[in-house]
């Protein structure tokens, strides 16, 4: 569809740490010990762009990217270009990024919290001043590393709600229960602060469940990727009367073999039913994809027209976690 482009866009499950462009990698990447003679070495340690066998194997490679995130001016950078790659090439005008604390700082002894996070502000902001567009930020908590750290998280999270719009539960959650989790988050819903959970990404049989157990015991707001629960009636019945939004990610789905092929995605299955359904792309950068492709995906693919991409847009601006305010003054539908 030649007008995919000219769609007005909204984007809310985009991971900060790994919208790199190729270019900031390529001359990064020399500075830390990782030669990249050329185009196929670059490829084979930064970019997945076929599937791998799970989501464990996708999550490992992450780590050289994370090598990179060595310096406050490094942050700033890749948050300014991400937000201007979005918009420029994409069209979005509203964007959140999420990244971890605990990921970045990790291997970084310069690094703490609070640099990091005045750093990526910076980007952000300067990005806002640039373009017409609303930039938020959302803070994860890896729930593979000890609760200890969780808490330390949510205390960062709440302490800076200010220029923080939400809180997220991220990494492989097969193995390791959202329950525990709990007190945490609805201590940051209390404290003003969104809710989402990656949840029901994995194909495993327990996957709809977890979404349930992330609603039920986190209060989610919105689901990351929830993908899974189109096995389950029921549960795409109570995420459709909780009225819980999911963060759909087709491309990235079909990398991590949560889904076998593109074309056997379930976005349209979940859209049809009546669930808000929103369109991202996850790891544009790692992954080479940015969300015009996406868009085109489920149009060449699963038949959605202008009409229907539209409407998950408008979805992705209603239920982003930036405030109305900052929201309605660059999106051009009521929301």
């Amino acid at each position: 569809m030649s007008e995919i482009k000219q769609i007005v866009k909204a984007e809310i499950h985009s991971h900060l740490e790994l919208c790199l462009r190729p270019a900031t990698i390529k001359e990064l990447a020399p500075q830390f010990g990782i030669e990249l003679p050329n185009e196929q070495t670059f490829r084979d340690r930064f970019i997945i762009d076929e599937p791998m066998k799970d989501l464990g194997s996708v999550l490992n490679k992450f780590l050289d990217t994370q090598k990179l995130l060595a310096s406050e001016e490094i942050l700033e950078r890749i948050t300014y270009e991400a937000c201007e790659d979005a918009y420029k090439i994409s069209n979005t005008k509203i964007l959140e990024l999420r990244y971890a604390p605990t990921f970045v700082q990790q291997g970084h002894e310069n690094l703490n919290f609070e640099k990091i996070h005045a750093a990526i502000v910076k980007g952000m902001k300067k990005a806002e001043a640039d373009f017409d567009m609303a930039v938020g930020l959302i803070c994860i908590i890896q729930r593979i590393l000890p609760v200890k750290e969780a808490e330390a998280v949510t205390d960062f999270a709440i302490d800076h709600k200010e220029t923080f719009v939400g809180l997220d539960l991220a990494d492989n959650e097969v193995g390791f229960d959202s329950k525990p989790f709990a007190p945490f988050f609805l201590r940051a819903k209390k404290a003003g602060l969104g809710i989402t959970v990656h949840s029901g990404e994995a194909d495993v049989p327990k996957a709809p469940r977890y979404v349930q157990d992330a609603i039920e015991y986190l209060g989610a707001d919105r689901i990351g990727h929830g993908v899974q629960i189109y096995r389950d009636e029921k549960m795409m019945s109570y995420v459709k009367e909780k009225q819980i939004p999911l963060e759909l990610c087709p491309t990235s789905n079909w990398l991590t073999s949560a889904i076998s092929t593109k074309e056997a995605h379930p976005f349209k299955q979940l859209y049809d039913f009546g669930i808000m359904t929103t369109i991202n792309t996850d790891d544009g950068g790692i992954f080479d994809v940015n969300l015009n492709q996406e868009y085109e995906l489920l149009h060449r693919l699963h038949g959605l027209d202008r009409s229907d991409l539209e409407h998950c847009a408008d979805y992705a601006a209603k239920v982003s976690f930036i405030s109305p305010e900052k929201k309605q003054k660059v999106w051009p539908r009521k929301l």
